[in-house]
C-alpha cells in the first residue's frame, strides 16, 4: 500500500512544468527596438529567431534565408503593440532569451526611460541581464545586418567583450531600473548603422537621473577618459607622445583601478581620484632613438602616458561639471558610503552640487613588459 501511494505521489512530478509549451509554439524574441512614429505614437520592432534557418555554430541562414525575422507595429504603449504583432505571426511571444533592447535617441530625449520601459521591468519573461542601447538614428535599423548574423545577439556579444576603453561597460535592464529609480545620472552605449549595413558602437548617451531623459552625448574619446576615471574597462590602450617631434607610443592596459576619495572640510565637499594601472608597451615608434626596454627611458614613456590619461580624465570631468552638470561617474555613491548623513542632505539636488565641487586627479602607470622586444621589467 505504501509503495502504491509513493508511485501516485511521484507521477505528477514527472509530467513537467505546468506552464510549459512546445518550442514550436513559441516566438522566441532575442531583441527589440523602439522608435518614434506619427501622431504621438511610437513603433516597436521585435526580432524573432528563425530556428530552421540557423546552421549549427555558424548563425548563417540556409539557402540564403536570414536566421531572424523582424516585425514592427505602432501604438501608444508597448503592451498592445506586442499583441498586435501576434496578428502577423502565429505562436506565443517568449521573451526569456531577449539579449538587446534598443531605444532611438529622439525617443530617449523626449520620454522618461523609466516610464517607457515599464513593461520590460514588469514582464517576468524578460530577464534583467538584457543590455539596453541608445540608437543614434532609427533603432529598428540596428536590428538589420547586411550579412547573415543575428543583430541582437551580435550587439550583445560586442558589448560584453570590453576590449577597448572606447566601449562602455554594458548597462543592463536591471542597471537601468536601479539608476532611474534612485535618480542617478549615467551613460548608455550609443550605436549607429553604417552605410554599408554594419553596426558601429559610436558614442555614449548621457541620461539625467532626475528626468530619466537623454540630455547629450560623450564622444568615443570622452568614453575613453570616462573609463580611465571609473576604472571600468577590461582592456584597451592609450596613445601618447614623449615630445611633439617624436612618434607615438601605445600603452596597453593589463590592469586598471580607480579610487575616488571624498573629503569634507568646513562643509565643503571635494574629491581626489587616483588611477593606477599596470601595462605593457604595445607599440613604440622610436626604437632606434630610445630603446623602450632601457630603464633610463622607461620613466619618460610612463610619464607621457600618465599625462595623456590625465588630459582625457580632465576633459571628461569638465564636461560633466560644466556642460551637462551631472554626475555619471559615481562620485555621489562614494560620498554616500563615506559621509551618509551629509549625503542625505545633498542627494536631492546632487547633480547641481556636484557641478560645483573641487576634483583633483592623478594617474600612476607602470610598464611591466615590452612584448617580444626587450625583457620583463623587474623594478619594484
Amino acid at each position: 500500500m505504501k509503495r502504491c501511494l509513493s508511485v501516485l505521489l511521484i507521477v505528477p512530478l514527472l509530467s513537467g512544468c505546468w506552464s510549459s509549451r512546445s518550442i514550436e509554439e513559441l516566438n522566441i524574441i532575442v531583441g527589440s527596438a523602439i522608435d518614434k512614429a506619427e501622431n504621438g505614437k511610437f513603433s516597436s520592432t521585435l526580432q524573432y529567431v528563425v530556428p530552421g534557418a540557423i546552421q549549427t555554430n555558424k548563425g548563417a541562414g540556409a539557402m540564403g534565408t536570414k536566421p531572424y525575422l523582424n516585425i514592427t507595429e505602432k501604438g501608444v504603449s508597448l503592451e498592445p503593440i506586442g499583441w498586435e504583432t501576434t496578428l502577423k505571426k502565429e505562436g506565443f511571444i517568449f521573451g526569456a532569451h531577449q539579449k538587446s533592447i534598443v531605444v532611438a535617441s529622439d525617443v530617449a530625449r523626449e520620454l522618461n526611460l523609466e516610464e517607457l520601459m515599464d513593461l520590460h521591468y514588469r514582464d517576468m519573461d524578460i530577464r534583467g541581464s538584457a543590455i539596453v542601447f541608445i540608437a543614434k538614428d532609427k533603432a529598428k535599423e540596428t536590428l538589420e545586418l547586411s550579412d547573415r548574423g543575428i543583430p541582437a545577439l551580435r550587439l550583445h556579444d560586442i558589448a560584453t567583450q570590453q576590449l577597448t576603453t572606447r566601449l562602455l561597460k554594458p548597462v543592463t535592464l536591471t542597471d537601468t531600473f536601479a539608476k532611474l529609480a534612485s535618480g542617478t545620472s549615467f551613460l548608455m552605449q550609443q550605436i549607429v548603422k553604417t552605410p554599408k549595413g554594419h553596426i558601429k558602437f559610436d558614442s555614449a548617451a548621457v541620461i539625467k537621473g532626475k528626468s530619466g531623459k537623454m540630455i547629450g552625448t560623450f564622444s568615443k574619446k570622452e568614453i575613453e577618459g570616462y573609463n580611465w576615471l571609473t576604472g571600468d574597462s577590461r582592456g584597451g590602450a592609450v596613445k601618447a607622445y614623449q615630445s611633439e617631434n617624436e612618434h607615438p607610443i601605445f600603452y596597453e592596459i593589463k590592469s586598471l583601478k580607480s579610487k575616488i576619495t571624498p573629503t569634507v572640510m568646513d562643509g565643503r565637499i571635494s574629491f581626489n581620484v587616483l588611477i593606477t594601472s599596470d601595462g605593457r608597451v604595445a607599440e613604440y615608434w622610436n626604437p632606434n632613438e630610445r630603446p623602450a626596454f632601457e630603464n633610463k627611458n622607461l620613466k619618460r614613456i610612463e610619464k607621457a602616458a600618465e599625462k595623456e590619461v590625465e588630459r582625457l580624465v580632465g576633459n571628461v570631468i569638465q564636461k560633466m561639471q560644466k556642460e551637462y552638470k551631472v554626475d555619471v561617474a559615481g562620485f555621489g555613491n562614494q560620498l554616500r558610503i563615506h559621509y551618509p548623513r551629509l549625503w542625505n542632505e545633498v542627494k536631492g539636488n546632487w547633480d547641481k552640487t556636484f557641478s560645483e565641487v573641487s576634483i583633483t586627479y592623478q594617474a600612476d602607470l607602470s610598464i611591466k613588459d615590452y612584448g617580444m622586444i626587450g625583457k620583463k621589467n623587474t623594478r619594484n
